[in-house]
């Protein structure tokens, strides 16, 4: 009862901050990366450095507590000495494809896009607006980085969720 109890609080909190990271990956890809495109540079800049620390704050918390809670609910499952994340079974096989999805997501995420996300904000504060143009080469690789980044997080996270969902059908 108490395994059951727990194991149920623990999949919520995974299901939850997955859907704050899969959220934040797809705004950055769907709304935020075309938008900022549009809008002209001294309005990017105050856009970006008011939005982009919070951002980075919330994917970092999210992704992680995505990670963790998915390996304590794995945890509290093979407690009782069951084998059901075994790769021999059809529902083991399934949960550690998305699992694995998911750990290549985040890798991506936290060394390539949240990276560039930093370095976006380095060359905002560090570069005056007057010479900003010399830094758009710099400024236009990160920004390709990020958004192309954020879309293969999001294609990743929604692989790994075919294949979790896919597995709590059988």
């Amino acid at each position: 009862m108490v395994s059951s109890l727990i194991s149920a609080i623990l999949a919520w909190l995974h299901i939850f901050s997955a859907i704050g990271w899969m959220g934040s990956a797809m705004f950055l890809a769907m709304v935020l990366g075309p938008s900022t495109r549009e809008l002209p540079p001294p309005s990017r800049r105050d856009l970006v450095q008011r939005l982009f620390p919070r951002f980075i704050r919330y994917v970092t918390v999210f992704a992680t507590l995505t990670l963790v809670f998915g390996v304590l609910v794995g945890m509290v499952l093979v407690s009782d000495g069951s084998d059901v994340l075994s790769p021999s079974t059809t529902w083991g096989l399934r949960i550690i494809i998305g699992a694995s999805l998911a750990l290549v997501a985040y890798a991506l995420a936290l060394a390539v896009g949240l990276r560039s996300a930093r370095g976006i904000l380095r060359l905002l504060e560090k570069t005056p607006q007057a010479q900003q143009e010399a830094q758009a080469l710099e400024m236009a690789k990160l920004t390709r980085r990020l958004r192309l980044t954020a879309a293969t997080v999001t294609l990743l996270l929604s692989a790994s969720l075919i294949f979790m969902v896919a597995a709590s059908r059988l």
